[in-house]
């Protein structure tokens, strides 16, 4: 094996372990930068992770003057370009001396990077296994002829490891391990679209814009770290429950990532009827009045009656107040939003 492909496999390797050794998003993308230091040459460094529904990259890790990277990506319009450019596709690092059109012509270089200096470079839009857009890499040096091919190509061998080690879906799989019953999960995100979570598959529940993904997201809302509630699901026999857990992952500062939602089987009901549930959702939501709640579920008062009696045995509640309380607690609620059966199964 030569010099160079063993570098490059220490390289791989070291960046592997950054990925699962070190602690902090911000921590492995400065590592990144350090290890690619003392393979790569460059005299500047920006490591950044993308918001696609802010539009916006922000940086993680920055080595040398990165000053004119930081307000090219800061200003309006950086994020067209790099779309207009073709970096935000999975493909090849790109160097500065491959880009379509003169580097005077191109935003970034002729308002920022030529000024200060810079006359060579590249570019990597990091994609990771899972095809998800993580985040863009550029390496900038004052010397015109690097980074060269065979650097591009050394950058190109580990692109993906490095958009690994930056995504977030990752930690959030792990965190949303903890949920050891569940069947299914995706990744909810800020404006309400679904990224898919490592290790678990999908569901027509959890589909973007659906009920459970709408309650999920208003009652992390509210400030809770977690929720949990059950969602009636239409099957071959004709009706069934399936408990949804909600785990907050958001850094709003950082990107679009919002929370982990989770399928499980209901697990012990305790007796409780769907009707029950029903009554309990609206109580967990606020409604605790009998008459009301008969209306809210279209009931005699009678059989309201009887059924807020059932649930506060079930729950072990002194009165209406506690049950609500421990609906929201056990997870044991239909909320209001989930009143009809929806399918089940991954799309």
């Amino acid at each position: 094996m030569e010099d160079g492909d063993e570098a490059l496999v220490r390289l791989q390797e070291e960046l592997v372990d950054v990925g699962t050794t070190t602690a902090g998003l911000d921590q492995r993308a400065e590592a990144v930068l350090e290890a690619l230091g003392r393979v790569l040459p460059f005299d500047s460094g920006w490591l950044a992770v993308r918001d696609p529904e802010r539009r916006r990259h922000v940086p993680l890790a920055t080595t040398g003057p990165a000053g004119p990277l930081r307000r090219y990506f800061a200003s309006p319009g950086a994020d067209a370009e790099v779309e207009h450019l073709g970096l935000d596709r999975a493909r090849c690092p790109v160097l500065a001396s491959e880009l379509p059109v003169p580097l005077p012509e191109v935003r970034a270089w002729g308002e920022h990077l030529l000024p200060a200096g810079f006359r060579g470079g590249v570019a990597a839009p990091l994609f990771a296994s899972t095809g998800r857009h993580v985040g863009f890499l550029s390496l900038l040096t004052e010397d015109p002829t690097r980074p060269s091919p065979a650097d591009r190509r050394v950058l190109a061998a580990v692109t993906g490891v490095i958009a690994d080690d930056l995504d977030r879906t990752r930690e959030i799989a792990t965190i949303a391990g903890l949920v050891g019953t569940a069947t299914a999960g995706v990744v909810l995100t800020r404006g309400g679209d679904t990224v898919p979570l490592p290790g678990l598959p999908d569901d027509r529940l959890l589909a973007a814009g659906s009920p459970v993904l709408a309650v999920a997201g208003h009652e992390l809302s509210a400030g809770g770290r977690s929720t949990a509630f059950l969602a009636p699901v239409a099957d071959p026999d004709g009706g069934g429950l399936a408990r949804v857990t909600a785990l907050d992952c958001a850094l709003p500062e950082l990107d679009h990532l919002s929370a982990a939602v989770l399928l499980s089987a209901p697990g012990d009901l305790r007796g409780l009827t769907p009707l029950d549930l029903r009554l309990l959702g609206h109580l967990a939501a606020g409604t605790t009045e009998v008459a009301a709640l008969a209306a809210a579920l279209g009931l005699e008062r009678h059989t309201t009656t009887e059924a807020l009696r059932r649930a506060e045995v079930a729950l072990d509640a002194p009165g209406v107040t506690a049950a609500a309380t421990r609906a929201l607690r056990t997870g044991l609620r239909i909320p209001p939003a989930l009143s009809c059966p929806a399918r089940t199964g991954r799309r």
